[in-house]
């Protein structure tokens, strides 16, 4: 049974405000926060760097995480790199594969800027990066099958926008990449930890962060690395050798390799202990709650006279704007009078948020832990603003 009353108390800013931007970042749970504490204070060391027990703990819980993340995704867990966020993952591919002048690269208009900026900087180096349509935040599979070549190394899209909150047919997008001889790139921040993942087939390279739905704490994050034998290393540092000369060195295999220096060690425990709490609710009950919320929340800006809601039906994102309000007002106004957290602005996807609107819009996201006096509390203050009684 989803117990959200016993949920919201491992958060307890919920008790402060109504929290409605986790498609930035979701809050983190007292148990995340306390496996932090606890390495502080009872074992801090480095990762892999020593004998003594503290360091041998201090590797064990890392290293614990890995594996918990591994199986949570459905991967093995010696192809999964610990990143600080999404952005870095994106950007170790985009690094880290051999390109040729007049490869290909396609993605999509839909993309937050993480997946958009780093192909569109290989222009550079004679690397063609194609940019597939979207309508009402969809890409259509057909157009990506118009869109492929013998020149196609890569494919990268989005799981679900963090816009919109769509979901992009990923299993087909993968087929049609992989019968054209490309490999594909998934960025799945907005979804892992909030509905369930597509087969690791799907993907040859998975972006996620710790941070949203997996609930962990900001600067954490993986890339799942199908065939490590693809990537070149891109960042060179302590940890990652096997046997050094003045003339040379041997690496060690992934995910090493891709993981010199000193890592996030706190950060990356606290994931473990959030993925737990994940593992306990279940993603397919956390979907369906996400799912519920946002049909609430849907309905009741679309019946508020003065409201433009974008988008499709059937989403936990939803953008939208109030006639004669700039969003950035709307979400002050949200904050200082009804104490409502909300997004406004371009979201870090211009491209598609343009299209919705030149100034960009207001966006509310749900997590987990959202529940329907949340809900309540958005609508009751978008409908004081749209209809002009609130001071501003």
């Amino acid at each position: 049974m989803y117990d959200l009353v016993r949920l919201r108390e491992e958060f307890p800013v919920l008790s402060r405000c109504v929290y409605l931007d986790s498609a930035s970042t979701s809050q983190t749970p007292r148990r995340a926060v306390e496996a932090m504490r606890r390495y502080f204070y009872e074992y801090a060391a480095n990762h892999g760097r020593g004998a003594h027990h503290l360091a041998v703990r201090t590797t064990e819980e890392f290293e614990r995480t890995r594996e918990r993340l591994g199986e949570f995704l459905g991967v093995p867990s010696g192809n999964l790199v610990f990143t600080r966020n999404t952005t870095e993952s994106i950007n170790m591919v985009a690094r880290g594969l051999c390109w040729k002048k007049g490869d290909e690269v396609i993605t999509t208009a839909l993309e937050h800027h993480a997946n958009l900026l780093p192909w569109l900087a290989l222009r550079k180096q004679g690397i063609r990066v194609k940019v597939l349509p979207q309508k009402d935040g969809m890409v259509r599979p057909t157009d990506l099958q118009e869109a492929v070549s013998a020149r196609t190394r890569l494919v990268a899209v989005n799981h679900m926008t963090n816009v919109l909150g769509t979901v992009q047919p990923v299993e087909e997008m993968a087929r049609i990449a992989h019968d054209a001889g490309s490999a594909i790139l998934v960025d799945a921040a907005q979804s892992v930890g909030h509905m369930p993942i597509p087969p690791a087939d799907c993907f040859d390279y998975l972006a996620i962060p710790g941070h949203k739905g997996l609930l962990g704490p900001q600067g954490t994050g993986a890339l799942y690395i199908a065939d490590p034998g693809t990537l070149a290393v891109t960042c060179y540092g302590g940890g990652m050798v096997e046997e050094v000369t003045v003339d040379q060195f041997t690496l060690l295999p992934c995910p090493a390799r891709f993981e010199p220096g000193t890592p996030n060690i706190p950060g990356v425990i606290g994931l473990g202990e959030a993925i737990g709490l994940v593992n306990e609710l279940n993603v397919e009950a956390i979907h369906s709650h996400e799912k519920e919320m946002g049909k609430v929340m849907r309905e009741g800006l679309l019946a508020t006279e003065g409201v433009t809601v974008y988008g499709p039906p059937g989403t936990a994102v939803i953008s939208f704007n109030v006639d004669g309000r700039a969003p950035d007002l709307v979400a002050r106004l949200l904050d200082e009078q009804a104490g409502v957290c909300v997004r406004s602005g371009f979201h870090c996807a211009q491209p598609l948020t343009r299209s919705l609107h030149p100034g960009g819009t207001v966006r509310a996201s749900i997590g987990c832990y959202t529940n329907g006096e949340d809900i309540q509390a958005l609508l009751d203050g978008v409908e004081t603003i749209a209809s002009g009684t609130t001071r501003s």
